[in-house]
């Protein structure tokens, strides 16, 4: 089962109850719903298959679990990753995990830049604020693609 399908359930369920809260700031199900549906359409615009690694660099916000819930949706593997990492560290990470994408709202936008052109990434910066703007353009991926763990394949 896909964790994002619980998005899913509970947009269908509950959907103007809240799914997340930041200070005064209440995001509902159905928003959550729609806006990790978008986010799920990013990766697959860029070629990214189910199974493919696709690294978060997001501060903790509503920013970072749309994008979660988005690669989980499109049936990536999220490779979270501190915002506060340098360039090395970003292309140690990238290369490591094999992410060949990575959504990203950094403290140091060109080293984030400099870490992913070294591991041979695609990095997709956006700017505080800029998340909402990048989503509206997103095509819209309303299907959760199921993936199988390993756990389920050795019962």
């Amino acid at each position: 089962m896909n964790l994002a399908s619980n998005v899913v359930r509970s947009a269908g369920a509950h959907p103007d109850h809240a799914a997340l809260r930041l200070g005064d700031d209440i995001l509902s199900y159905r928003t959550l719903d729609q806006v990790s549906a978008r986010m799920a359409g990013l990766p697959r615009d860029r070629g990214v298959k189910p199974g493919d690694q696709i690294a978060i660099m997001l501060p903790n916000s509503p920013d970072f679990a749309i994008a979660y819930f988005g690669v989980l949706r499109a049936g990536g593997i999220v490779v979270p990753m501190n915002p506060l990492l340098k360039a090395r560290e970003v292309a140690y990470y990238l290369g490591d995990s094999g992410a060949r994408l990575l959504f990203a709202r950094p403290a140091f936008p060109d080293e984030v830049r400099t870490g992913a052109r070294q591991a041979e990434a695609d990095a997709v910066v956006v700017d505080p604020g800029g998340f909402d703007a990048l989503l509206a353009s997103a095509p819209l991926a309303e299907d959760v693609i199921e993936r199988h763990s390993v756990m389920t394949t050795l019962r």
